[in-house]
């Protein structure tokens, strides 16, 4: 049975011990994450959070062309958390689907909502359109990413919808690598 979700958090160590702080602090007992890979972070943050807390996952079977053992390594994640007394599901498919959507809303609603799936305009907003009316608090990573205008890889767009959200809602950043290295955390208050 795979770990990797032991070791395989896509956030800077940093970032991710203050954001599992700001969980605590704020008495999160159920948590969506959209875009969960290896489950690193669910694990960081279910840990942080009581157990019998409810902890969902949503992310593509099969994992990506990258990351093909991301789902195993996802559902030990939610099997690991299961054992320890915490109510953990994963479901499997595009997040923009509607029935993933569905099943989501049945589990919902949730104290934290954290987006990191689609990072392209297009799927980070049909993401925040889809999922933030489920939860009080909302979290993006990569909101600092920054890469030269040549640079050829995949876009992310996530800094962009970022900006135009935070000047309308409350809201923390968690980044302290301004240099985009660390591509940062950022939450938003809905209420």
């Amino acid at each position: 049975m795979s770990t990797a979700y032991l070791t395989e958090a896509a956030q800077d160590e940093a970032e991710i011990t203050a954001f599992c702080e700001l969980v605590a602090g704020e008495g999160v007992k159920s948590y969506l994450e959209v875009g969960s890979k290896f489950g690193g972070s669910l694990w960081r943050v279910a840990n942080a959070m009581p157990p019998g807390s409810r902890v969902v996952a949503v992310d593509l079977p099969g994992g990506t062309k990258a990351w093909k053992e991301s789902e195993a390594s996802l559902n030990a994640c939610i099997a690991a958390l299961q054992a320890k007394g915490y109510d953990a599901h994963v479901i499997w498919g595009n997040s923009t689907d509607a029935k993933v959507i569905e099943q989501v809303r049945a589990l919902g609603p949730f104290d934290l909502v954290m987006l990191d799936g689609d990072h392209r305009l297009q799927g980070v907003t049909l993401d925040w359109d889809n999922y933030s009316p489920m939860g009080r608090m909302i979290a993006f990573h990569d909101i600092a990413w920054h890469r030269a205008p040549t640079w050829e890889g995949v876009r992310i767009d996530v800094p962009e919808l970022w900006g135009n959200l935070r000047r309308r809602h409350r809201s923390r950043e968690i980044c302290f690598d301004p240099s985009g290295k660390n591509n940062g955390l950022g939450v938003l208050w809905r209420s």
